[in-house]
């Protein structure tokens, strides 16, 4: 048997820690060992039953994992039992559609993701496919390395709009709004393409906008006179791109001021719920507005190939763990939005 942070009713009332068969897997698959597992967004808007994107039920929550392969089956590629994983969440599709062919399989029309349709990784085991992991380098030879890729499938979220949806040129100015984990991951990964980066949020941010520019953001605000301010002084026309990572109404009313026309602008927060946004401004722009959503397989090999060589870096974003049983605690931190990125630990036998 093992434990599982499940979702089984609607509310809040209905999720609970329970006791599952440990899984068995089929061919081409892989039972991994959980380590660490991040509390994401979507993780809140599931408990919470709210936002675009629903859950079936009963699942085990959690798509943010490393783990440590327990078995393996059929034809695995070049990972084995004994290796240490990460995996893109939405990892379950038809695997024969223009979208699947070509690696974009969170497009997948019936795609199903861990953590949502799928039981997930707030377990101590969960099931992936080996296609869609990715082992860890042989560098990562300590649990608190290994950990710190639990927070790999938000950074190749990042990766996916900074590298793949968009053209970023050095010199380009690039403002990042939302000084989060996944705000601060941004703003290392358009420092890494060239860009200069301001970092905006609020008065309150600013504790976290200390560790933007501390990660290489050349410029910080905490409203939009000081954005404005910023973004002219090194550019009179403008942001050449601006990048939402809050998901707020407000912030993307913000960046459209500044963004310069012709401009591009990059949503990666989700909203989660309809916001009021006037569009027209964007019109009379003609800056682009492109979405990017999850990752593709590409996403995992351009992410993982920069963390691996140290050009991006995960120090400073973890604010605190809890073993799987204190799952309600790290709940309500991230809730409270007091913290950077908060992991739970289900197996106490890694520890």
């Amino acid at each position: 048997m093992m434990k599982a942070l499940v979702k089984f009713a609607r509310g809040e009332d209905g999720v609970e820690l329970r006791n599952l068969p440990i899984p068995s897997i089929g061919d081409g698959q892989l039972l991994v060992k959980v380590l660490a597992a991040g509390i994401c967004g979507s993780d809140l808007h599931a408990l919470k039953d709210e936002g675009s994107r629903t859950i079936d039920k009963p699942t085990t929550l959690g798509h943010e994992f490393v783990g440590q392969i327990a078995e393996a089956k059929g034809d695995t590629g070049d990972l084995k039992v004994g290796d240490w994983v990460v995996t893109l969440p939405a990892c379950y599709g038809c695997d024969s559609c223009y979208y699947c062919n070509r690696g974009l399989v969170t497009l997948c029309p019936k795609r199903k993701s861990i953590g949502t349709h799928k039981d997930g990784a707030m377990a101590n085991y969960v099931v992936v496919p080996a296609k869609y992991s990715f082992k860890l380098p042989d560098t990562a030879d300590t649990l608190e390395k290994k950990k710190k890729y639990a927070l790999m499938e938000p950074m190749c979220c990042n990766v996916r709009g900074i590298y793949e949806r968009i053209t970023v040129n050095p010199g380009d100015v690039a403002v990042v709004s939302g000084p989060g984990p996944m705000g601060i991951m941004a703003t290392q990964l358009f420092k890494s393409r060239g860009a200069y980066v301001i970092c905006s949020g609020l008065a309150k941010d600013a504790e976290r906008l200390e560790i933007a520019k501390k990660k290489g953001a050349d410029e910080i605000a905490t409203n939009l006179e000081e954005l404005k301010s910023a973004v002219y002084k090194v550019n009179p026309y403008g942001a050449d791109i601006t990048c939402d990572i809050s998901g707020a109404a407000s912030s993307i009313s913000n960046l459209v001021e500044v963004i310069k026309p012709n401009g591009v602008h990059l949503q990666i927060g989700l909203f989660g719920l309809p916001v009021e946004v006037n569009l027209d401004r964007f019109f009379e722009k003609e800056a682009a507005f492109i979405p990017t959503n999850s990752t593709a397989i590409s996403s995992w090999k351009i992410g993982m190939s920069l963390y691996n060589q140290g050009k991006i870096d995960f120090d400073d974003l973890v604010s605190a763990e809890f073993p799987l049983t204190e799952w309600k605690k790290g709940f309500d931190l991230v809730m409270s939005k007091s913290v950077m990125k908060v992991i739970l630990l289900p197996d106490n036998d890694f520890q």
